[in-house]
């Protein structure tokens, strides 16, 4: 179900962050809340028909392990166990605080950009080569406009339904673990 349009994205997620979806804090925070509320809905239509779908937490997205991405499903519920502490996950604001400071932190660069995306054109041709000639193809034209971020793919997002954050992996620890 992956695209070249969905591995362009999470390179450039791995190098650029998050700084692409955030026009203010405010905004921020109205868009993750609205998102949250949906997923709950969903949620529970899925129990109800006895799917439920299981996801990591944090899944990395760049070789530094410098950014992953925060899945929102598994922070849906009453309460979600970390450790030996637990955590009120419907107050979302420990999040878009990781989200703008990750916004803050991570400024890209085009010449990472372009390296990562040569080699994930290789990896392409060896597991995905139906994917390597578009995925080429993206960063060609992604290159001449600036490395603009994408969407998922229509096929990605019906198969996933992705719904996540990015956020720099050292807030993670600090954020679900406070004695750290």
């Amino acid at each position: 179900m992956l695209r070249a349009q969905d591995i362009y994205k999470l390179v450039h997620q791995g190098v650029f962050g998050p700084g692409h979806i955030i026009a203010s804090a405010a905004a921020a925070r109205r868009t993750l809340e609205g998102e949250m509320t949906a997923l709950k809905g969903k949620d529970q239509e899925l129990k109800a028909k006895g799917q439920n779908p299981d996801e990591e937490l944090i899944e990395p997205i760049d070789p530094d392990e410098r950014l992953v991405r925060v899945n929102l499903r598994p922070l849906i519920g009453d309460q979600f166990k970390v450790q030996d502490a637990r955590h009120e996950m419907q107050d979302t604001g420990w999040l878009v605080e990781a989200l703008l400071e990750s916004a803050r932190r991570v400024k890209g660069d085009p010449e990472q950009m372009r390296r990562r995306l040569t080699a994930a054109v290789r990896w392409c041709r060896a597991n995905l080569p139906l994917q390597a000639v578009e995925l080429a193809r993206i960063a060609v034209e992604a290159r001449a406009a600036g490395f603009p971020a994408l969407h998922h793919s229509p096929t990605y997002r019906r198969a996933y339904r992705p719904a996540y954050r990015v956020i720099g992996n050292d807030l993670v620890g600090q954020i679900l673990n406070p004695k750290l």
